[in-house]
């Protein structure tokens, strides 16, 4: 994979000739189609053929244990967001992030986990690990595009100890598009402000034993952010391809899944000064505009399902991919890191007005380092096969229903940088190059087996899920030159016990231990995370009202903290080590609900509510120097969360919906409470914004829509890291057209 041209006029056009092609073509063709389909829509809706949850039947409050979250294909449809933030926002329990503001790169916490890039949630599609390497490098440098996902899964409690190996908080499980039953097709294309243009389709049939799906998804916009002195983007460019084929026989059933995707993303790690971010929370410093990852992903997959008996099953799955990461970007500026320059001008340190005068471009660097742009140039290969066993019997008046699996996986980092990093003097505004560093290549390497069992037994209102798993892991920092070397085990148990009050009421309690790998850069001896997770509420369902309130207490014994630019260790650590960060108490109380609030023969107002309260601390001290202390604050841990969405749904075809979407301010780093310190550049800024959305039915095949995120453009800074102050997006307005065929 290569570096786009720095500008690119010549590919974002032909990108956007070919999005444009792509609807007027499908456009063309409506007429024909229209005619063609005398179906009502409900007789029209397709029938899709089975894929891997995580979450059982979501309209029975008996058939999970813990809290369990499903955002269907409906309720994703609804605002059509692209951005991974906006959706998990919507889910109770969630935090989520606005870094680059497109959701390119997502930091997502699950009941006060881990603040670095998703390293401490389990994220699959379709069941199957979807980090770049689960166990030797979990930070989500690649995520699976949303726009392409038809549901979302969000689990936390017990039941997450049937997956893994990330099991501290909670699993978030993307649900692709799986093969229809019978020939369909489905067309979205999308146009918007920043020159954005995006397009989802995909063509599927079942013939006989045989069923395919092909699939598309391309993406290109020029982002919200203007990057000083340069015509260059600050957006992305997004391509993916995918393909399902299955044979199902009379008790067997295959699947083969190929995907290829390749994206361009013209992002930065550097923020803005406060004082900048005021002025314009758009802007991008100049001498940034180099910075660009491309990123893409080969992956297979083969799921095959064996019904031995009508009552057992056996399921087994293998899975390999190669994950790029190629990411030049800025660190160093007049010899300063850039996890520094933003605190120096804030705070008027040394050499603040060279600095700000550098980042304006109004000043020449004087270091010889000048600007220094570090190139990350990582491939990662995951890889494994996993078979499970299913099945129900009968013990006398006890029920159960058994899983038990076992799975093999290894997988592997490579670092195949050319040249460590690249020298530049700014001159009169300009980035003049100078030279090149010395190549940093190395190897990381990580292979474990898992094996887990759970037991859903169901006695009279009872039922009970006592569930235990093992990891055995080996990891190697680099396999080129002596490394960190570690293996360790770990054994975790849980228990979730459900009581049906009667057919509307569950109350539901569990405990559980939580487990997390520390990563291939793990020195000999080090642990994994590890967590007791409490958690105890009530679920409630009749009809279209439903809720769940869960109350919740997580206790990190060995709370661990990876080392990055992105996600940096007390006293500027960067160097991909990982640290263990004591120990910390989490509590707080999710409330999710929902319920159609009007209803008559003309139309419908649904409202979803989604609030999230979190509190808690650092209870011991961390064991190396400079890091927590006891009572020290939870980072990016916002006391209160919440998103609440009402639509109008009229007979006539047409819905309109708007979201009300609160995030509170939050320490930044675990001393801002600390007596004595100045707080002032460590908290993020609280956040309240509306979102709009309409659509209308023109025929069954054919669906417009319309969305404003951002209504009234509020914004706020949501993000510091070590690179200045970063905030979310502002108005957004789109329009966008949804064919079913």
């Amino acid at each position: 994979m290569q570096f786009a041209d720095e500008n690119r006029p010549t590919t974002r056009l032909v990108r956007r000739a070919g999005l444009l092609t792509s609807a007027a073509l499908f456009a063309l063709a409506l007429p024909a189609t229209a005619e063609a389909v005398e179906e009502s829509e409900a007789e029209r809706a397709v029938k899709v053929l089975d894929t891997v949850t995580v979450i059982g039947n979501i309209e029975d409050p008996q058939s999970t244990y813990g809290s369990a979250y499903t955002l269907t294909e409906r309720e994703l449809e609804k605002f059509e967001s692209s951005n991974i933030n906006s959706v998990l926002r919507a889910v109770p329990g969630v935090y989520v992030r606005d870094e680059d503001g497109l959701g390119a790169f997502p930091r997502i916490g699950i009941r006060a986990s881990s603040s670095g890039r998703s390293d401490r949630i389990l994220v699959l599609e379709d069941g199957v690990p979807a980090a770049m390497a689960p166990y030797a490098n979990t930070s989500a440098y690649f995520f699976p595009n949303i726009s392409r996902m038809r549901s979302v899964e969000v689990l936390k409690g017990p039941e997450t100890l049937l997956y893994g190996p990330q099991t501290v908080t909670g699993v978030v499980n993307l649900l692709a598009t799986a093969i229809p039953e019978e020939r369909a097709g489905f067309v979205r294309a999308e146009f918007g402000e920043n020159n954005t243009g995006r397009v989802h389709a995909w063509y599927g049939d079942q013939v006989g034993q045989v069923g395919f799906l092909v699939e598309t998804f391309q993406s290109t916009t020029d982002g919200f952010q203007k990057i000083d002195r340069s015509a260059r983007s600050a957006g992305n460019e997004i391509e993916e391809y995918i393909l399902r084929l299955q044979w199902e026989g009379t008790r067997q059933r295959l699947e083969f899944k190929g995907q290829y995707n390749d994206e361009t993303h013209d992002v930065s790690y550097l923020g803005l000064t406060d004082a900048d971010f005021k002025a314009n929370p758009d802007r991008r410093y100049g001498l940034s505009e180099l910075e660009q990852m491309n990123r893409g992903r080969t992956g297979f997959s083969l799921h095959h399902e064996f019904d031995l008996t009508d009552a057992w099953a056996l399921k087994s799955t293998a899975y390999w991919t190669d994950t790029e990461r190629h990411y030049r970007r800025l660190n160093q500026i007049n010899g300063v890191n850039i996890g520094s320059v933003a605190d120096t001008i804030n705070t008027g340190g040394t050499n603040a007005a060279l600095l700000q005068g550098i980042l304006d471009g109004t000043a020449n660097t004087t270091h010889p380092n000048g600007v220094r742009y570090g190139n990350n140039f990582q491939e990662f290969t995951s890889q494994g096969i996993q078979t499970q066993l299913e099945g129900e019997f009968q013990t006398g008046a006890l029920s159960h229903n058994l899983t038990f699996g076992v799975r093999r996986h290894e997988d592997e980092t490579r670092n195949v940088a050319s040249a460590n990093n690249e020298f530049y003097q700014q001159v009169n505004g300009a980035l003049v190059f100078q030279g090149l560093g010395t190549p940093n290549i190395n190897k990381g390497e990580a292979e474990a087996w898992s094996v887990w069992l759970g037991d859903r037994i169901s006695y009279g209102n009872w039922s009970f899920l006592p569930v235990i798993r093992y990891e055995d892991i080996k990891t190697v920092g680099n396999v080129l030159n002596p490394a960190p070397r570690n293996s360790l085990t770990n054994t975790s148990v849980g228990l979730g016990v459900n009581y049906a009050v009667n057919a509307n009421w569950t109350l539901l309690a569990g405990a559980y231990e939580g487990f997390a790998p520390p990563g291939s850069s793990a020195a000999e001896g080090t642990k994994g995370e590890e967590s007791v997770n409490y958690e105890a509420g009530v679920r409630y369902r009749n009809g279209t009202v439903g809720v769940d309130a869960i109350a919740f207490l997580s206790d990190y014994d060995n709370a661990l903290r990876l080392c990055l630019v992105a996600n940096p260790c007390p006293g500027g650590i960067v160097d991909g080590s990982t640290l263990q960060s004591g120990a910390k108490e989490v509590y707080g109380l999710e409330l999710g609900a929902f319920a159609t609030l009007f209803q008559n023969e003309s139309f419908s107002i649904p409202a979803r509510l989604s609030y999230t309260y979190t509190d808690g601390e650092y209870t011991r001290a961390a064991d190396t120097a400079g890091g927590v202390l006891a009572g020290d604050t939870l980072d990016y841990t916002p006391p209160h969360t919440g998103v609440l969405q009402v639509g109008i749904e009229h007979q006539g075809g047409w819905d309109v919906y708007a979201a009300l979407n609160y995030t509170d301010e939050t320490c930044t780093t675990t001393t801002c409470d600390r007596i004595g310190i100045d707080d002032t550049y460590l908290r993020t800024e609280s956040l309240l914004t509306v979102d709009l959305s309409a659509s209308y039915d023109i025929s069954d095949v054919v669906e417009v829509y319309t969305k404003v995120d951002n209504v009234f453009d509020e914004r706020a800074i949501m993000h510091r890291g070590a690179d200045g102050a970063r905030g979310n997006p502002g108005r957004y307005v789109g329009v966008g057209i949804r064919l079913n065929f």
